[in-house]
């Protein structure tokens, strides 16, 4: 699959992800608060209803109030005034004044002292069961009589034969409040039709009144939720409140009890979900414009990505492939189920399998230019231990002319031919005798020399040894004493008699290190006879080499320094690091140049490092070697070593 197919796919499925993360959010959570928030409001709705129902109710006491605290209907339960109280205030006018279709004077006994029920709007009577014309059942005035909420002004719902009746029972009291009571006044109000759609319009909001258990439906127009949602009371929230939710409609019910206490209405509101509707909507709309917004996106990063990441990529494969020698399009067989990505990565793995070849063959070239080197190494090292021999062969070749060989023959002539006379022949015999002494003399010189000659022939021996080895296997890691280094390389001083050599008493109390003997002896060997070739390049005819040492902390280790100063020619400035590479020398014949690389190579790979300083021209210089001090660890090793530390291979 190509790169942008990828890209593409991997586009559209994050963009369906969000579309529809999106939606179940909107859905479970916005769409949820309308149909919430829907219902809510229908339950306020109902409520209101309620409360206009509470409220007409509330209206009822009180005009039962103002009739029960006059003097008059006192004075009318006391029996004073009485067909003059019935014509002036107990007639129909009274009824439609207040509103009222029941309207009861009664004493405690439940004696009748006046009753009468009305149609304000036809005049007839009602007359519903239970309400006698001369005395209240006991039940009856039982629920009038009760006591609600700490006051003796029973109100509520009572069911008749009639429909529902809004009651309220006052105590008959004078207009100041004193007593005793003479009675009770009973004023009653039918929920009829009428009301309720008085009470509807009151609260903009239709709602029907059904006993319970009757199944009665609800008014058939649809309406929807009004009012301003605020929160409920918990207190007056209504157990009997139940919500039925359809397709188009939802339904309230809300129980409405009488004044015993026992449910016998349901008050029902129904509403058309319009608020549900509209959020599902809005939703709707939201999710579309969301989509367009995403696809869009998606268009724009797919020209980004194409134009940023995709083509480059391609054309990085094109190039590739093309270095590589298969030259063919991304768009061709080639990446038949694969994109650019897995074949970058495959063509870098075999890039990177090529590099390691390379590395391997470069390793095998070093290892013969290393060989290389080591062998022109180990020339100028030799060069360096056969000049001592040369200067040791000149000396006797010198005392071997002083033997003069050629007057002893002549003398041995003379005595021979019996030329001489006797008198001559005493200093010849003398003469004869101080040249055997001479001889005597001249052969320890020799004897001497011939030593050095075998020690330096032991010592050419060991280089190539050494070097042999080197070519062959690891070199092996001794402890060494670089006092006795320091004594081994002294001795390859030539002009003894123009150069003269001091090493400071600080070089013996050196700690030991770890390394190779025989080259560190060689490195040493080679800044001596630099150090003797640099004071008799500075034309002064004597000079001095000065050898010291110490611990010192180099860059926060401890290293052990070795430094062979000379007051010798010295060295330029700008040179003092190129005297370490290789092929520079600072001779005039441009011989050698291999010497003090090969030992900064070697020190390197003891650890150490060697460093050049000088104040200039004509001011000597000092070499620096630096190697790391032994760490003080015991191994089982090194109870098995000789009591002496090793001081060569």
């Amino acid at each position: 699959m190509r790169l942008i197919h990828r890209v593409i796919l991997i586009l559209a499925a994050a963009t369906a992800v969000l579309v529809i993360g999106n939606t179940l959010i909107l859905h479970l959570i916005v769409a949820t608060e309308f149909r919430t928030l829907e219902s809510t409001l229908a339950v306020r709705n109902a409520d209101r209803a309620v409360d206009a129902i509470a409220g007409n109710l509330a209206q009822l006491k009180a005009a039962a109030l103002d009739w029960a605290r006059w003097d008059s209907s006192y004075d009318f339960m006391r029996g004073q005034h009485v067909e003059e109280f019935i014509s002036q205030n107990l007639v129909p006018q009274s009824f439609s004044g207040i509103q009222v279709n029941l309207m009861y004077f009664v004493r405690r006994d439940g004696t009748v002292t006046w009753g009468g029920t009305l149609d304000p709007a036809t005049g007839h009577s009602i007359d519903p069961a239970g309400f006698l014309s001369d005395r209240l059942p006991a039940d009856r005035m039982a629920l009038f009589t009760q006591e609600q909420d700490g006051q003796e002004v029973p109100s509520g719902i009572l069911m008749t034969d009639k429909g529902p009746l809004l009651v309220a029972a006052v105590p008959i009291l004078r207009a100041n409040g004193s007593g005793p009571d003479a009675g009770l006044l009973i004023l009653g109000r039918f929920l009829d039709d009428t009301l309720v759609d008085q009470l509807g319009q009151q609260v903009h909001t239709r709602f029907t009144l059904a006993p319970v258990g009757s199944g009665a439906s609800a008014a058939g127009v649809l309406q929807e939720p009004t009012g301003e949602l605020v929160p409920r009371d918990a207190s007056a929230e209504r157990e009997e409140t139940r919500i039925t939710v359809e397709d188009d409609h939802l339904s309230v019910d809300v129980r409405l009890r009488d004044m015993a206490g026992n449910p016998v209405l349901v008050l029902k509101t129904s509403y058309s979900r319009r608020i549900s509707a509209a959020g599902t909507g809005m939703v709707n709309l939201v999710l579309g414009l969301m989509t367009a917004v995403l696809a869009a996106t998606g268009l724009a990063m797919l020209a980004m990505l194409n134009r940023t990441v995709v083509r480059p990529v391609a054309t990085l494969l094109e190039r590739v492939l093309e270095v590589r020698g298969a030259a063919v399009r991304c768009g061709s067989n080639t990446l038949v189920g694969e994109d650019e990505i897995t074949v970058l990565g495959r063509e870098f793995e075999e890039t990177l399998r090529q590099l390691e070849e390379t590395r391997n063959r470069l390793i095998e070239q070093s290892f013969y230019t290393g060989a290389a080197e080591l062998v022109s190494g180990m020339t100028h090292n030799v060069r360096n231990a056969l000049t001592p021999i040369s200067i040791k062969l000149w000396n006797i070749g010198r005392a071997l002319d002083r033997i003069h060989l050629d007057r002893m023959a002549s003398v041995v002539e003379r005595l021979a031919a019996g030329t001489a006379d006797r008198e001559d022949c005493v200093p010849a015999t003398a003469y004869l005798t101080a040249c055997v002494d001479n001889l005597h003399s001249s052969h320890d010189a020799i004897r001497a020399d011939l030593a050095v000659i075998g020690d330096q022939t032991t010592h050419i021996e060991q280089v190539f040894q050494d070097h042999e080895r080197f070519s062959r296997a690891e070199r092996r890691i001794e402890t060494i004493d670089l006092a006795w280094i320091v004594e081994e390389a002294v001795r390859l001083l030539q002009h003894g008699e123009a150069v003269s050599l001091s090493v400071l008493p600080d070089v013996a109390t050196l700690p030991p290190v770890r390394g190779h003997a025989v080259i560190l002896t060689q490195v040493f060997g080679n800044l001596v006879v630099n150090a003797e070739e640099a004071v008799l390049n500075a034309g002064r005819g004597t000079g001095t080499i000065t050898v010291d040492g110490g611990v010192v902390d180099h860059n926060g280790v401890d290293m052990i320094e070795v430094r062979f100063s000379d007051d010798g020619q010295g060295i330029a400035p700008d040179r003092l690091d190129r005297i370490f590479e290789r092929g520079y020398s600072t001779r005039r014949n441009g011989s050698g140049g291999i010497g003090l690389h090969w030992c900064a190579n070697s020190l390197a790979g003891m650890g150490g490092s060697i460093e050049a300083r000088s104040n200039g021209i004509g001011h000597g210089a000092t070499l620096v070697v630096r190697l790391p001090v032994q760490e003080k660890t015991f191994s089982l090793d090194s109870t098995q070593q000789a009591p002496e530390q090793v001081r060569h291979s």
